[in-house]
C-alpha cells in the first residue's frame, strides 16, 4: 500500500485493521482485522487486492471461517 493521499478528497491514508461485512445472497459474512489504508478526512476506505481476494475465496467457501456467529434478524 504505497499511496499516502487520498484519491476522494485528498487526506491522508493511515494503515489500519477494520471489521468489514458483505451481504451476498442474504448471507452476512464478516470479515475481521482487514488490513486497509483510511482516510482521516473523508473516512474512505481503500482494501488491498490480496485482501479482497481473501474475502472473495472466503464467500466462495475456498476457506473455513474461523467461527460463527447468530444474527438476529427482525
Amino acid at each position: 500500500m504505497k499511496d499516502t493521499l487520498c484519491a476522494i478528497c485528498g487526506g491522508s491514508l493511515q494503515n489500519q485493521k477494520v471489521t468489514i461485512d458483505r451481504l451476498v445472497d442474504n448471507r452476512l459474512y464478516l470479515f475481521e482485522n482487514v488490513q486497509v489504508q483510511a482516510c482521516d478526512s473523508c473516512q474512505e476506505i481503500w482494501i488491498p487486492g490480496n485482501e479482497v481476494e481473501r474475502m472473495e475465496q472466503a464467500i466462495k467457501g475456498q476457506i473455513k471461517p474461523r467461527k460463527q456467529i447468530v444474527v438476529p434478524v427482525y
